[in-house]
């Protein structure tokens, strides 16, 4: 019986101290999967860019499609992907948040908020005779919804 005890508290005890590295390995894989991401994204912008004429918004600009998807955590809470006017950032429950700057200036129409696997478009255009990358969430056209 005291051999029991004794290995159910040695079990407790080992899994007590395991569990803060654990938790701490998921959130700094979390990080790096969703820094992979981002930077993606600020290289298909890059090469956006590089490759095309940017236009007016509404003139059919040259566009791409990227598929963003914050990673899911196994210990940890889930955190989540932002993107902003000039700012790509993933943003962890816990921690500090990381930020990849964009290689050209990048514009949204409303922030963007990535938690489960999103598509974003990304598109090439001239804003106040700038080229500027504008992401948005794309449109279902059937029904003129966002997906």
């Amino acid at each position: 019986m005291i051999r029991v005890v004794l290995a159910v508290a040695l079990t407790t005890a080992l899994f007590g101290i395991a569990l803060p590295s654990v938790e701490r390995a998921d959130r700094e894989r979390s990080a790096a999967l969703a820094i992979d991401d981002l930077e993606s994204v600020d290289e298909t912008a890059e090469r956006l860019a590089a490759e095309n004429d940017p236009i007016a918004p509404g003139d059919g600009p040259a566009g791409t499609t990227v598929t963003l998807e914050a990673p899911d955590s196994t210990f940890a809470e889930r955190g989540r992907i932002r993107i902003r006017d000039g700012e790509l950032r993933w943003e962890p429950p816990t921690g500090p948040n990381h930020t990849v700057e964009p290689s050209v200036p990048f514009h949204v129409e409303a922030p963007i908020v990535v938690t489960d696997r999103t598509a974003v478009r990304l598109s090439l255009v001239s804003i106040d005779g700038q080229p500027a990358v504008l992401a948005r969430l794309p449109v279902d056209r059937s029904d003129g919804t966002r997906v």
